[in-house]
Order: C-alpha cells, then sequence, then structure tokens
C-alpha cells in the first residue's frame, strides 16, 4: 500500500501544480508548447511516482506535422499518461465523459485541453467531435481515440465502436494504429492498488483510406483492428467482433 499512497499523493500535487500551470497558459494565450509542458510534466509525475517505465517502438510511423489520429486498445488509466509522456506530439485525448467522474484524472485533462464528449447523445457527441477535428487542424494536435470505449478487463482485444471512427472518416489527417500492452498489470478495473511495472507501445504504419466514404467505416474498423491486433501479444489478442 506504500507505493499506492505515494502515488495518490503524488498525483494530487502534480495535477494541481501542472492543471494551474495549463490554466494559466490558457488564459494568457501561452501557446501549444508550454501546454505540452504541462501534460507531460503531469504524465511523467503519474509514471514515476507509480514506478511505471514506458517503451515505445515505432515513432517513425508518426506523422511529422504532428496532425494526426491515433487510434489504442485501452487496458488501464496508465494508457493515458503513457501516451501523453512518451510520444513527441502535442498530444490530446478524446475520452468518455465518465472519467469527468474521476476527481484527479478529470481536473488534469479538463485542464490540459483534452476532450470528453457524452455519448449517450448522438449529436452533442457529433457537434464535439467537429470542434475537435477543427482543433486538430487548426493547432496541429495528436489526437487519441480508444474504439473499444472502456478498459479490458483482462487484456484482451474488446470490440470496437464504429462510431469512434467518425472523426477519422470526417478528416484527412492520417490514422495510425497503436498497441499498447502493460497497463492491466498495472492498474486493472477494480484495482485497488498500483504496481510498478511497465508499457509497451507500438505504432504502426498509417492506415490507407484514400477516398474512404462514410458507408466505408466497417472496413476501416476492421483494418484497425487488425493492425493493433497483429502488434500485441498473443495473450493480449481476443476475438471480439467490430460493433
Amino acid at each position: 500500500m506504500i507505493r499506492t499512497t505515494i502515488f495518490y499523493v503524488a498525483l494530487v500535487l502534480a495535477t494541481i501544480f501542472f492543471g494551474a500551470m495549463a490554466a494559466v497558459v490558457a488564459l494568457v494565450g501561452g501557446g501549444r508548447a508550454w501546454m505540452d509542458r504541462a501534460n507531460r510534466g503531469w504524465a511523467r509525475s503519474a509514471l514515476v511516482a507509480a514506478g511505471v517505465r514506458v517503451k515505445v517502438h515505432g515513432l517513425e510511423h508518426l506523422h511529422p506535422s504532428g496532425t494526426q489520429i491515433i487510434v489504442a486498445n485501452h487496458q488501464s488509466y496508465f494508457d493515458i499518461w503513457a501516451l501523453i509522456a512518451c510520444l513527441p506530439a502535442s498530444v490530446r485525448f478524446i475520452a468518455k465523459r465518465e472519467l469527468g467522474n474521476i476527481p484527479m484524472l478529470s481536473v488534469g485533462m479538463r485542464s490540459a485541453g483534452h476532450v470528453l464528449i457524452d455519448r449517450d447523445r448522438a449529436r452533442s457527441a457529433r457537434e464535439t467531435l467537429r470542434e475537435a477535428g477543427d482543433r486538430m487542424q487548426a493547432e496541429q494536435l495528436t489526437l487519441v481515440l480508444f474504439p473499444e470505449g472502456t478498459r479490458s478487463r483482462d487484456g484482451q482485444l474488446g470490440r470496437f465502436r464504429r462510431g469512434s471512427f467518425a472523426l477519422a472518416l470526417a478528416t484527412p489527417a492520417p490514422l495510425v494504429p497503436a498497441a499498447l500492452d502493460g497497463g492491466q498489470h498495472i492498474y486493472p478495473p477494480g484495482a485497488k492498488r498500483v504496481r510498478p511495472g511497465s508499457i509497451t507501445v507500438r505504432l504502426g504504419p498509417a492506415i490507407r483510406r484514400e477516398g474512404a466514404e462514410p458507408a466505408d467505416r466497417k472496413t476501416l474498423v476492421r483494418k484497425t483492428r487488425a493492425a493493433i491486433e497483429g502488434m500485441l501479444p498473443e495473450a493480449g489478442s481476443g476475438g471480439g467482433a467490430s460493433e
């Protein structure tokens, strides 16, 4: 329990400090670089306090402009901090509104400009995604989506929600698949303790989708799922079909 206590104390302090930094940057217009520093400082503080190491492979697949959509599997809340900390891009997340019910995670994400959508209100979600796409292009952001919609309880790749791919079809930004492994051992859903460990992030080549139309969403989901599944260890590949 000592490690878990250290983690939560450090997370509270880091969220207060870097959340305030992000709020000031947003207020005075300090620019994307300072917002990125706040984001990475927050993420790295959480990882260090928990004793989590991150290994990343495939950085050459990131788009040079930084404007892209990363679609990743989801095993743990630590996936968020791992991607913010390890990717040399202005990373922002599109996540379910329910994260707003987790005080320290919610404060940090809202302060740093991440996007929380209400999946139960389709019209509101579509409008939020449209605004996120406009921000991505204007601010050269890298947006991250978790198409499973929630964390895997056993490390297996879950069902993909086709609605998560609406933004990918509505913008010309490259879609980069990402496979994360290890988070389920550090802090799985329902866990009360944080365990030190490592998370491996693997990035794959951008999914080709020239001329894709909304009707092609099912094909895009299948290609993306296959790319992520192929980068996961065998034990992390599930057989769930896409919704």
